[in-house]
């Protein structure tokens, strides 16, 4: 289905299987994609690893590349927060941890712009080539220098993921720890830089949220909630039932495709007093963004602390930052929430 996409008002052709090849790899290893009884092993895999008490260990490093990223982008012009920021930051931390050159680290960013691709809601065939192509690259680049890191010995993210593996013994389990590496940290290359770039952009469109934060930095927790709250990076996700379903007195039969609207709940007034409004003094509510359940998502906890890093780093007293001009772009037909380019200044000051 994924690769189907394409494929505008003509009839839907499949591709190529060896076109596809490479994007087939990235899916099948996916934890997301897993179903009954190997979900739930493998799911438990990432969790204890992304628990908040094994992601600490990791700050420092983020801190410092978030700090090295402001002195880069300090007295330029213009700095395209999404690329030169918020993409880089979370794809030189993740190639630290993960073991790839920072050559590999800059590959990699390249490769996301491609990759998001998958996001749209319909693909020119030509899209689909360039996200299939980009699929492929990706699951070798990745999964090359994991392997290697991890032959290498010394990394323990690595070391204790790879052993959990070996515990797994279930049909259409990961093919090994490269493949797995690739396949489920693509959201922390990926989609926790928009969710940095949409809890930034929100700050900066309010007229008093950023004074808020610098004047009370508990505040940046409350602003990573509010920023993803209205600005979801991934606003839907898809499941097909597996067996038949009645909610509410609908009968929902097994294989229907099933969407949730994160972006929906999210501004549910039921839940969220005045919606729309984006208040840095709201209680605090986790709302949907990252699910919920036995289904919530693995990733929560590190995209929280990367972004409430950057922004601590990026609201810190002798830091400046305002947005370029008034007219930003959200992409189109896509089910991400994500703008096209989001132009900044950050300047060093004395205040």
């Amino acid at each position: 289905m994924a690769t189907e996409a394409d494929l505008g008002s003509g009839p839907v052709t499949k591709p190529d299987p060896e076109q596809t090849e490479g994007y087939g790899r990235f899916l099948r290893n996916q934890v997301f994609t897993s179903n009954p009884p190997l979900h739930q092993p493998y799911r438990n895999l990432l969790v204890r690893q992304l628990l908040p008490r094994n992601i600490l260990r990791f700050a420092p490093a983020a801190a410092r590349l978030a700090q090295e990223l402001v002195e880069e982008c300090a007295g330029r012009d213009r700095t395209d927060f999404s690329r030169e920021f918020a993409g880089r930051f979370v794809t030189r931390f993740w190639a630290e941890q993960l073991g790839l050159s920072s050559d590999q680290a800059a590959h990699v960013q390249h490769l996301m712009e491609q990759m998001s691709l998958t996001f749209l809601l319909t693909r020119t065939p030509e899209q689909s080539q360039r996200l299939f192509s980009a699929a492929a690259t990706y699951m070798d680049v990745v999964g090359e220098a994991v392997r290697k890191a991890w032959s290498d010995g010394g990394n323990a993210l690595l070391d204790d993921m790879a052993a959990e593996l070996t515990t797994i013994d279930m049909e259409g389990k990961p093919e090994d720890i490269g493949s797995l590496v690739a396949s489920n940290f693509f959201d922390g290359f990926h989609t926790i830089g928009v969710a940095i770039e949409n809890v930034v952009f929100r700050i900066l469109s309010d007229g008093t949220a950023l004074e808020q934060v610098r004047a009370d930095p508990a505040l940046v927790t409350s602003a990573f909630y509010e920023g993803t709250r209205l600005e979801s990076p991934l606003m839907l996700s898809q499941r097909l039932t597996l067996q038949d379903v009645e909610y509410n007195g609908v009968s929902v039969p097994a294989g229907t495709p099933v969407l949730m609207m994160w972006a929906a709940a999210n501004r549910d007034p039921e839940v969220f007093d005045d919606p729309d409004s984006y208040r840095l003094t709201r209680q605090i509510q986790h709302g949907a963004t990252f699910g919920g359940g036995v289904h919530l998502c693995p990733g929560r906890n590190v995209a929280r602390m990367l972004t409430e890093i950057a922004v601590t780093a990026l609201t810190a007293p002798d830091v400046d930052i305002a947005l370029v001009g008034d007219d930003h772009e959200w992409a189109a037909h896509s089910l991400m929430r994500q703008l096209t380019a989001l132009p900044v200044t950050i300047r060093r000051v004395h205040r």
